[in-house]
């Protein structure tokens, strides 16, 4: 399975590549929505993992970018956030949610219920 994460922040893409990479999944890093709707075009990504806030494209308008596209609408996507300017409520086009910091065990349990293809928008509220 090939996921890709968009962030801005190395430090925590690079993290969250390790820990999936060690639980058997390829990973891509995007630093940002512009080289991630790039990235997506040309390639083969079975789930989205993006920051909320980030210089130019935000997570949201890149949630609501890709399931707008007949192409891409049915990619899985991953919002995640520690700032409380990401206003997910506005953009209902991500299919899961997760609060920074996480724990490991919760972006695991993210990712495994939508690359099985179920809406995790709940799961948020319980891990």
């Amino acid at each position: 399975m090939m996921i890709l994460i968009v962030d801005d922040d190395v430090g925590m893409a690079e993290t969250c590549s390790m820990l999936l990479e060690a639980h058997g999944f390829e990973v891509e890093i995007a630093a940002s929505g512009a080289q991630a709707l790039s990235r997506i075009r040309a390639g083969r990504f079975d789930l989205v993992i993006s920051d909320c806030v980030m210089p130019g494209m935000s997570g949201p308008e890149l949630s609501d970018s890709l399931k707008a596209d007949p192409a891409t609408a049915q990619l899985p996507i991953l919002l995640m956030s520690g700032s409380l300017r990401c206003d997910v409520a506005k953009s209902a086009s991500h299919d899961a949610f997760l609060r920074k910091p996480f724990l490991a065990e919760a972006l695991l349990a993210h990712v495994r219920t939508l690359l099985a293809g179920a809406r995790a928008g709940d799961l948020c509220a319980r891990v």
